[in-house]
């Protein structure tokens, strides 16, 4: 069994692919700098984010605030999801420079729906 069907079986909870617009923040740090990146997956446990320039290590815990995504068909809705999260894994596979990164969080409690 290879890497990615070791981390596959490992998941309680389905993922689906949804592209949406994430912000994050990590927890106690000083600087209070924000992350921006988009969703390549969600699933109620977590989610995998893609942002460049990642300066967040495994392990850490992080604010997350993710936009409600668009569906078409169902009217706009302004608000979104929010919550904390620890990072799970950094994987720096897409781009040779390492600039972009998927990075993968574990939710700690369920996101909560904001308007």
């Amino acid at each position: 069994m290879d890497t990615y069907e070791a981390d596959r079986e490992r998941r309680m909870n389905r993922r689906r692919p949804v592209s949406t617009s994430v912000y994050c923040r990590r927890v106690g740090a000083a600087d209070g700098r924000l992350f921006s990146g988009d969703t390549v997956n969600v699933s109620p446990g977590g989610v995998l984010v893609k942002m460049k320039g990642v300066p967040l290590r495994d392990g850490e815990l992080v604010s997350v605030e993710m936009t409600v995504p668009q569906a078409s068909g169902i009217p706009e809705q302004n608000g979104s999801f929010s919550g904390y999260a620890r990072v799970v894994r950094i994987n720096d596979f897409l781009e040779p420079s390492g600039s972009e990164k998927e990075v993968a969080m574990e939710f700690c409690q369920s996101p909560q729906f904001c308007f």
